[in-house]
């Protein structure tokens, strides 16, 4: 009979059985610790101490984990209430996003390559546009502001994931640009010369606000043109 100190159960440092769902619960670990572009199936393996061939058991390859991470990684995001108007609805919406993003860096640059391909993403398409249609939009104009609306979203997340990063003392983004802006003599440049000093984001929270606030009033101007028409159609005579 073997020993209690050499039966299995009493084996240390032996690592979990694998499945899927553990497999995809460690990726999108690494995901929120180092972000998406640097997830692969060695890191991984490394994570779950095992070899990556035990990795490629569950998952077929990197692609195929990325989209699993992601839509594990949005199917924790809440939408709204179904209560509110749908500039309210967006608002609301875009600042879950927002915090989902910013917490696993790489997610954003994903869907602005890949689209709204895993199931939790095509949800979020398809309630934006019964909201926006719900509210008068035709159905075409649903879809293109849908796209408009969520492809600023996911690229205004990403710019702001460097400011995120940085370790303290680290210049930060696009001083580039404002150096060659400011390089050009003013005369001939009035409209960088004018424009270029209030790009400077001095507080992200407060510049994705502003921005917010700019894609909304645009949809809102477009609920109210579709619902003017209405309010303004003369009553028929009753002969």
């Amino acid at each position: 009979m073997p020993s209690r100190a050499s039966s299995p159960r009493a084996a240390r440092g032996r690592p979990p059985r694998l499945s899927r769902d553990a497999v995809v619960e460690a990726a999108v670990a690494l995901v929120r610790e180092e972000g998406l572009r640097q997830l692969s199936m060695r890191t991984l393996a490394n994570r779950l101490r095992v070899t990556p061939m035990a990795v490629y058991k569950h998952v077929e390859n990197r692609d195929a984990l990325v989209h699993l991470c992601a839509e594990a990684i949005l199917q924790t995001l809440v939408l709204p209430e179904e209560r509110l108007e749908p500039v309210a609805w967006l608002r609301r919406l875009a600042g879950r996003l927002r915090a989902v993003g910013l917490a696993h860096r790489g997610l954003m640059e994903f869907l602005l390559e890949q689209g709204p391909v895993v199931h939790p993403a095509l949800v979020i398409l398809d309630r934006t546009v019964l909201k926006l249609h719900a509210a008068g939009i035709p159905w075409k104009e649903a879809g293109a502001l849908h796209n408009t609306f969520f492809s600023w979203l996911a690229g205004a997340i990403r710019r702001q994931e460097p400011w995120d990063v940085g370790p303290p003392g680290t210049p930060p983004p696009f001083e580039r640009f404002f150096a060659a802006a400011r390089a050009l003599p003013a005369r001939d440049y009035p409209g960088l010369a004018h424009g270029v000093p209030h790009m400077r984001a001095t507080d992200v929270g407060r510049e994705f606000e502003t921005s917010l606030d700019f894609m909304l009033e645009g949809i809102q101007r477009r609920i109210d043109a579709r619902r003017a028409p209405a309010r303004k159609r003369p009553l028929r005579r009753q002969r």
